[in-house]
């Protein structure tokens, strides 16, 4: 228990730290300024708490017909839990926190029930999705959709425009799964020899190329001109690509129709990063194209500048056929 004391003050009246020890009975070597300033844009009467043992002075409101001059209330205070000592925490920021508690526990609610009112709503827009086209579609329209309650892969798709090609290219892995997972073939080509992975590279698609090839794309699938994936990543430029191919295995010494290998593309887009990348992992600098060059042949070609040389050096320090 700490006894206590009340006095009452007028706004902003500057008060002697010593009337309110006085009228606290409270030693004065626990207060830390000589005057105290009762500060509120409201008239009336401020009461002033001092604690025994406590430096802190809490005012509060009091109602000014029931003011005068200084009076002092003794009583009883008891230290709540929260380190608060006065009147005005005890009843109103009390209140305020349990309020913030209620609150916290309404919106704490179980997940489970908050995913089931997620998912029984999602259903109803559906449903309701469905009966409000079925309506606006007329009698063609809603012979089609009868006949293809699943994807009609035969006639979504041509030649030239396949739609695992066309959702791998735009990044749409889910409709690309749902595909899938019908009976669509992943390592399925266009009429270049393409797969879908061919195109992922292409686009410069990481997170599609990544999930193909977890769901069991061929790396080792080569387009009707001969070329791997690796082929078309060392032709854009995507080194992370190349380093995740050649951790599936895939040939870095692989050659397409004109015998190019990988090598080659990297020296003829004057990609050293890459280049260095296929020679640490065995690429072999003397193979030659059905034309007879060399990656060295095809670096001298553009001719004298710092970049020819750079390769140059490259290809001389590095040991050729190194297997790792």
């Amino acid at each position: 228990m700490v006894s206590w004391a009340t006095s009452k003050f007028l706004s902003n009246q500057f008060i002697p730290i010593s009337a309110v020890v006085t009228a606290a009975a409270v030693p004065c070597s626990s207060c830390s300024t000589n005057f105290l300033k009762v500060c509120s844009p409201r008239s009336g009467m401020y009461g002033l708490s001092v604690a025994e043992s406590h430096s802190r002075v809490r005012a509060y409101a009091v109602n000014s017909n029931q003011a005068s001059s200084m009076q002092i209330r003794p009583g009883t205070w008891e230290d709540p839990d929260n380190g608060s000592g006065s009147e005005y925490d005890e009843d109103d920021e009390g209140e305020e926190n349990d309020w913030g508690h209620e609150s916290d526990w309404e919106e704490e609610i179980d997940a489970s029930a908050t995913n089931n009112v997620d998912k029984s709503t999602i259903n109803t827009y559906e449903e309701d999705l469905v009966k409000e086209v079925e309506q606006l579609l007329g009698p063609e329209e809603r012979a089609i959709l009868q006949q293809n309650v699943k994807p009609n892969l035969g006639k979504i798709s041509t030649a030239k425009w396949s739609p695992l090609h066309t959702l791998a290219l735009s990044g749409q892995i889910p409709f690309m799964d749902k595909l899938l997972e019908n009976g669509l073939d992943i390592d399925t080509v266009d009429r270049d020899g393409l797969t879908a992975l061919h195109k992922a590279i292409i686009g410069k698609k990481e997170a599609v190329i990544s999930h193909l090839l977890r769901k069991g794309a061929d790396p080792h699938v080569k387009a009707r001109d001969g070329a791997t994936p690796l082929h078309y990543a060392v032709h854009v430029g995507a080194i992370q690509t190349v380093k995740l191919l050649i951790k599936y295995k895939v040939d870095v010494n692989v050659a397409d129709n004109e015998g190019w290998t990988p090598l080659h593309v990297a020296i003829q887009s004057r990609n050293r990063f890459i280049a260095k990348v296929l020679l640490v992992n065995g690429a072999d600098k003397n193979r030659r194209t059905k034309d007879g060059r060399t990656p060295m042949d095809l670096n001298f070609c553009y001719g004298k500048d710092f970049k020819s040389f750079d390769l140059a050096k490259l290809l001389k320090i590095m040991p050729a056929n190194r297997d790792f």
